[in-house]
């Protein structure tokens, strides 16, 4: 089950996934939330806090993330993981690769706030357009 979170920064985008993503999840609150982001920031970053992890499926639903034509608007995505982060970590080797371009750190639920404050962190397209010029 994938629900939306808080992140308080709308060019954050921020997921709770508890379980499997199944394709109602992928199609009905992922895909829009990230649409959402990338129709109001030029540039957005996603979160993704995982609260248990029962599988991945190669060719699923994310895998079909990294084609997602919006995907050359993010720039940073985190994954906050509880106690056993790095037990499914050794089941995901290549979940993330092959998002070019794109900045990824995984953090253990405890430090949440980090993840957070690194998403937080000016984008840099923000910044310069914003310099005088």
């Amino acid at each position: 089950m994938l629900e939306r979170m808080e992140t308080g920064a709308g060019e954050i985008a921020g997921f709770r996934f508890d379980g499997d993503m199944t394709t109602k999840d992928y199609n009905g609150v992922l895909i829009p939330a990230l649409e959402e982001a990338g129709g109001t920031h030029p540039v957005f970053r996603i979160l993704f806090s995982i609260v248990n992890f029962h599988g991945w499926k190669p060719r699923g639903n994310w895998e079909a993330l990294k084609d997602w034509p919006g995907m050359e608007k993010v720039d940073r995505i985190t994954i906050v993981g509880g106690e056993k982060w790095e037990e499914w970590m050794n089941y995901l080797p290549g979940l993330f690769v092959g998002f070019v371009g794109i900045d990824v750190r995984y953090f253990s639920s405890e430090h949440l706030n980090d993840a957070l404050d690194w998403l937080r962190e000016p984008i840099a397209a923000e910044e310069a357009a914003l310099k005088p010029g």
